[in-house]
């Protein structure tokens, strides 16, 4: 059996207890704050790309049949990719880490071809039909960035510039080349809508907060452990070891001039009481036998 004292055990318990849920508070809280810090940039990139979606169709409904005709001027304005990624290069000037791009698998411009990230969310959309968006956290160039992309599928209107040179129009023949974005065909995934946000920040404030909560839940602990170990040695490990010692003089028969002080908590005193009691019975039964044996 183990030797550990009453207070012993209280502080195994207290310290093994409170380890315990200062891991599951931390991680939980931490957990929590680091999911929500995740959908809310998630609910910011997917109002971003909205805007940059809505860029897009005003841009090929209302600006390109305007300028659409044109035959010796090609007006890269009429080009739904060109517009939105033209207004986001404007925001993205104040805002810097964020980047929204429309890679492609045969773009028009070199500068829209994809990383090899973007290579394998391209590829990705293209297996699968269904799949709308992807999203995710991954580590960027300063830090961990959230990325939202969707597919862009060749609408009727893609392909009277992009499914062979010889339909294109001429003058965007003349500007960027027989070879370069054509060959699209109708409903195919052709190119991808790619934003990407920051979220180092958000992801570092979760865990300073988690680790706020750890700082106070440690120093709760502290005064409550300094608070119980005072308590328990005053109320209970105290009163334990005069009755102990009590108890030790009444065995050996020399508890006559040793009354047993009732402190501590109310289940002890009541202890304390009944020693004392045992006490005065085994102090008179004693001084009866003394007396029996002085007569005889």
């Amino acid at each position: 059996m183990l030797n550990i004292s009453t207070s012993g055990i209280v502080r195994t318990v207290l310290v093994t207890s409170f380890f315990t849920a200062l891991v599951v508070a931390t991680g939980g809280a931490y957990a929590i704050l680091h999911q929500r810090a995740v959908q809310h940039t998630e609910a910011e990139a997917g109002r971003m790309l909205s805007i940059a979606t809505a860029v897009r169709g005003y841009t090929d409904q209302q600006i390109a049949p305007l300028l659409r005709n044109d035959d010796k001027t090609f007006h890269a304005q009429t080009v739904p990719a060109f517009a939105a990624q033209s207004i986001y290069r404007e925001m993205e000037a104040g805002n810097p880490g964020y980047t929204y791009r429309e890679p492609a698998l045969k773009p028009t411009n070199p500068e829209d071809l994809p990383t090899p990230f973007e290579v394998e969310l391209l590829e990705k959309f293209r297996s699968n039909a269904d799949l709308k968006e992807l999203t995710g956290v991954r580590e960027g160039a300063k830090g961990n960035v959230y990325y939202l992309a969707r597919p862009i599928k060749a609408q009727q209107s893609c392909l009277l510039c992009h499914d062979s040179s010889q339909k294109a129009p001429a003058a965007m023949v003349a500007k960027y080349g027989p070879y370069n974005g054509f060959g699209w065909k109708l409903g195919e995934v052709v190119a991808l809508q790619s934003l990407v946000i920051p979220a180092a920040e958000e992801l570092k404030q979760s865990g300073e907060i988690a680790l706020l909560l750890a700082g106070g839940l440690l120093l709760v602990f502290l005064a409550t452990y300094f608070a119980l170990a005072v308590a328990i040695e005053s109320l209970v490990v105290r009163p334990l070891r005069s009755l102990e010692q009590a108890a030790e003089a009444a065995s050996m028969g020399t508890s006559g001039s040793t009354p047993v002080h009732a402190t501590g908590a109310r289940e002890i005193r009541s202890i304390a009481a009944a020693i004392e009691r045992l006490r005065i019975s085994l102090a008179k039964a004693m001084k009866r036998s003394d007396d029996t044996a002085r007569q005889s």
